[in-house]
């Protein structure tokens, strides 16, 4: 037991070293993940920023807001004919609408650029578009179309001024990002440089902590090995030992008992002593009991070396649930407790050995009897499910703690093993149950709420019809 404490205080620590070295680990590389999304996306806006240059743009939205002046200046003056001036008036369009939509347009506004000379050009086109389109047209006279060129003038008169300005402020706003680009790529390296060696590091102790743990997680197992097989070989020696001096028991104990049988025959009419009585009918109880132990050590014995076999035959399972309880019907009436039994009218024929059920049925059912109060009922109750037959012992005693209803099948467990009198138990019949139940082919189990008492079952499996008409 210390040496267990020991190992689980050793696996806590580790643990928690490596939950510690993961937690850092994965808070470290989610960091790296921040800085590099946070550097692609400065790179995303640098190509943005090269690649489509709005500077570019802009100056080229400037020469084309002048040349349409020019050409409608030449209409005025009449030099050009008024449908060169829609093509002209198109190109600079476009250029507008380039520098307010897509990536130019959340370029410009994360340099933090006044935008407004944009949407006022924009919306000084929409109000010049009509006339345009009357240029386009052909009906106009020249002196009609002079006097629209001449409106037109008017309203585009100060925009080269707004849109020098602009492009003086996208040239200050592009060299200032370039430069912060540079200065934050690199503080970045560095950064980038500093968690690598860090992440390094700490991949390093990380893979350091597994090797040491897994070193030293081979040295428990070996010693844990070595206490297991110390441990089963103790336990063959206690089984061996326990075994031997049943043998040895069994034989007088036997003579013991048909010599108090005889005794009681003959004196019991005639003996007057009462005292005298209850000493061989207390002598007798105990000496039953004595045996049942030392047979149920013999057969646990007997389990555990695979020396127990079975002879399966075709058995009516009425009729053992009707056997095992008549078996268990005396030592039920001396604790003051009765059997209710419950059988289906049709058979329920089962390939299996009707002995060793009958002793599974035997140990179920007198527990169920010892653990129940005086004056109660213990019920036990065989069903078919689907193609299987269950049988349920349930009774309503004292019922098994939580905490002890893990171990409730290993051998030598008892649930009061400080009670004395009628409830006192080896700890193996449930153990042998269990092992029997196994050899059988079946199943075994039980739910159970401490104070409000236990349902124990078993689950074997029934001939199919087809196989009984066979057999017939």
């Amino acid at each position: 037991m210390a040496a267990q404490n020991y190992s689980y205080r050793v696996n806590g620590k580790s643990r928690i070293i490596r939950a510690v070295l993961l937690v850092v680990f994965v808070g470290a590389v989610l960091f790296g993940i921040g800085v590099v999304y946070k550097l692609s996306d400065r790179v995303d806006n640098i190509q943005t920023a090269e690649q489509s240059d709005p500077l570019w743009i802009g100056s080229q939205l400037q020469f084309e807001v002048l040349r349409l002046e020019k050409e409608l200046s030449e209409v005025v003056l009449g030099l050009r004919p008024p449908t060169d001036v829609a093509l002209r008036f198109n190109i600079a369009w476009s250029r507008i609408t380039i520098l307010q939509e897509g990536k130019l347009a959340r370029l410009l506004k994360s340099f933090g650029i006044d935008q407004t000379v944009l949407s006022d050009l924009e919306q000084t086109f929409q109000t010049v578009e009509p006339d345009i389109a009357e240029f386009t047209s052909q009906e106009l006279t020249n002196d009609a179309a002079r006097q629209k060129a001449a409106k037109i003038l008017a309203e585009l008169e100060g925009y080269d001024i707004a849109l020098r300005n602009l492009l003086v402020a996208l040239a200050q706003a592009k060299n200032s990002t370039l430069s912060e680009f540079r200065t934050g790529l690199l503080s970045l390296s560095h950064v980038i440089a500093y968690l690598g060696t860090t992440l390094l590091i700490l991949f390093g102790i990380f893979v350091s902590l597994l090797l040491l743990e897994l070193r030293a997680a081979k040295k428990r197992e070996s010693k844990m090995r070595i206490l297991a097989e110390e441990a089963t070989s103790a336990a063959r020696l206690k089984m061996n030992f326990m075994s031997v001096v049943s043998h040895e028991l069994r034989t007088p104990l036997t003579s013991l008992l048909g010599g108090l049988s005889l005794l009681k025959a003959r004196v019991g009419t005639t003996l007057k002593d009462p005292a005298a009585l209850k000493l061989l009918d207390v002598a007798d109880r105990n000496g039953n009991r004595l045996l049942t132990l030392v047979n149920d050590i013999l057969d646990a014995q007997a389990l555990s070396e695979g020396k127990v076999s079975v002879k399966r035959e075709t058995v009516d399972l009425n009729d053992v649930v009707t056997t095992a309880v008549e078996n268990c019907q005396v030592y039920a009436e001396k604790l003051g407790v009765s059997y209710a039994v419950h059988i289906p009218q049709d058979p329920m024929i089962a390939l299996t050995d009707g002995a060793r059920v009958t002793q599974i049925l035997n140990n179920l059912i007198s527990n169920a009897a010892k653990f129940t109060s005086a004056g109660d009922v213990v019920e036990v109750r065989l069903t078919r499910v689907s193609d299987k037959a269950r049988i349920e012992v349930t009774d309503h005693g004292i019922g098994i703690p939580a905490d002890l209803q893990p171990d409730i099948f290993t051998p030598f467990h008892q649930i009061n093993p400080g009670t004395t009198g009628g409830n006192k138990s080896s700890g193996l019949g449930l153990s042998i149950t269990k092992q029997l139940i196994d050899l059988l082919g079946g199943k075994v189990g039980f739910t159970s709420v401490e104070g409000d008492g236990s349902v124990f079952w078993i689950e074997l499996d029934l001939l199919s019809q087809s196989h009984l008409a066979k057999s017939a």
